[in-house]
This record gives C-alpha cells, sequence and structure tokens, in this order.
C-alpha cells in the first residue's frame, strides 16, 4: 500500500497534475474538488456531486462518482468519516507521499542558483548600427489580457526555464502571469 500524506490546496493541485493515471474528466472533478476545503491543510473538503457535476459540466451527480472513486483510490482524497451539515461526505487532501516528494524535489530543482561570476549574456550583446534603440523598438506585446493555449499551459507544468520559452509573440513574463492567473496562485 502506497503512504499518503496530507496536503495543503497547491501541492495538492502541482501533485495531481503531474500524475499520469490521472485523466481529463477525472483531473476536471479534482479541480473542482480543489475550490472547497481549508486551503492552507486541506481539511473540510465536502462539496455536494450536484455542486461537481454542475462546475465541470457532467449532465448529473452520479457522472461525477467514477471521478471521485478514482481520486480515492489513487490517494488523492480520503473520507474523514464524518459528515457535513448537508449530509455530504467530508474529505481531507491527501497525495501519495512518492508523488509529493517528486514535486517537492523538482521544485527544489528549479529553484535559482547564484549567478557564476564572469559577464552575463546581455551584457556581452551590443547593438550593431542596424538594431533599433529602445525608443524605436515597435512594441509587439499583446495589448489586453492572453489566453494561453493547452500547450502553453503544459509548458509551465514540465518546469521548464524561462529562457526556453518557445512563443516569442508572448513577452514570458505576460505567460507565467496567464498561468499564474489560470492556476489561482498569486506572485509572491
Amino acid at each position: 500500500m502506497t503512504e499518503i500524506s496530507r496536503v495543503d490546496h497547491d501541492l495538492w493541485r502541482r501533485s495531481i497534475s503531474h500524475d499520469p493515471r490521472v485523466k481529463q474528466n477525472t483531473y476536471a472533478v479534482a479541480m473542482a474538488f480543489a475550490m472547497f476545503g481549508d486551503y492552507t491543510d486541506g481539511t473540510d473538503v465536502f462539496p455536494s456531486m450536484a455542486t461537481i457535476a454542475e462546475m465541470v459540466g457532467l449532465s448529473s451527480a452520479t457522472k461525477v462518482h467514477p471521478h471521485r472513486k478514482k481520486l480515492v483510490e489513487y490517494g488523492y482524497l480520503t473520507d474523514t468519516g464524518a459528515r457535513s451539515p448537508a449530509d455530504t461526505v467530508v474529505y481531507r487532501l491527501t497525495a501519495p507521499a512518492e508523488v509529493v516528494a517528486a514535486i517537492k524535489a523538482g521544485r527544489e530543482a528549479r529553484t535559482r542558483r547564484k549567478p557564476q561570476n564572469g559577464p552575463s549574456r546581455a551584457a556581452t550583446a551590443s547593438p550593431g548600427p542596424s538594431v533599433p534603440s529602445a525608443g524605436n523598438r515597435p512594441f509587439t506585446a499583446p495589448v489586453g489580457p492572453i489566453e494561453l493555449s493547452l500547450e502553453q499551459k503544459a509548458w509551465f507544468l514540465g518546469g521548464n526555464e524561462p529562457q526556453c520559452w518557445p512563443w516569442a509573440e508572448i513577452p514570458y513574463a505576460l505567460g507565467e502571469h496567464a498561468y499564474r492567473l489560470y492556476t489561482g496562485e498569486l506572485a509572491a
């Protein structure tokens, strides 16, 4: 049996996002569950299945049950044995310990390290006569809020470095901001 760890909402969402067993509809149900409960420790999660079905776009509450069962089976929801005042099951957000460890190890690997001594890439580039000055460059940044494609959102989940951002038409900072808005993460 896999060891299960209690987690907060943020770590829970990251764990589910990295688990290849969780398919698209189960993931959607999980994200709906993520909107309930205590955000600091993942307790007191007790939405009605009808509410989840409405949020996800399923035709009835009975269509939610197979996805909820998978989340329990995979270790992402744990029945606390308690009932809410509305007589729904109270869950706690949990995740398999090996998934949590992989997420934490990936986060530590992606932390910024001190730059090595020496000139940076930007400092060594000298603009030639054909490069327009900062005041004369055309403004190419998108105007208004941007909508990231599924491929672009998945790029952030892969933990890629900002230097590898492949969409030149969208500045990385705007893409990251749009992704944080999509996931509900606020920049620290």
